[in-house]
């Protein structure tokens, strides 16, 4: 049984690709604060969509991260392995909430441009 959550989702299309579009997405446990992500995933047009990237809360632990935030991004080195592409992560001190991580993830990937940003004090 999934918990009980709240999921956000937006899409955004590339400057220079008309034929792609990603989706960036937040996730909260409505019964556990620590248990949130943040992500974004190419959605190419007629292709398999691919996670880049998932900034999760420290909710659980992850290998040798225990209960901390953590940032997944999608490697080579994960898929040539036949791991999911993302499989792999950082511990991070940027976040602690959904609202900060969604504001890592529009600083990594240099989003701009999408109405919610206005609302956040960090995405300006």
């Amino acid at each position: 049984m999934t918990p009980p959550g709240q999921i956000t989702c937006r899409s955004a299309r590339g400057d220079d690709d008309e034929m792609a579009e990603f989706q960036i997405y937040q996730r909260q446990n409505l019964n556990d604060e620590m248990d949130l992500s943040c992500g974004v995933t190419y959605r190419p047009r007629g292709a398999k969509r691919l996670t880049m990237a998932r900034y999760n809360g420290p909710s659980h632990v992850h290998g040798d991260i225990i209960f901390r935030p953590h940032i997944h991004r999608a490697s080579e080195r994960a898929i040539a392995m036949g791991k999911k592409p993302e499989s792999e992560a950082v511990e991070t001190d940027r976040f602690q909430c959904v609202e900060d991580a969604l504001a890592c993830l529009v600083e990594d990937f240099r989003v701009a441009g999408l109405p919610f940003m206005e609302t956040h004090p960090r995405l300006f």
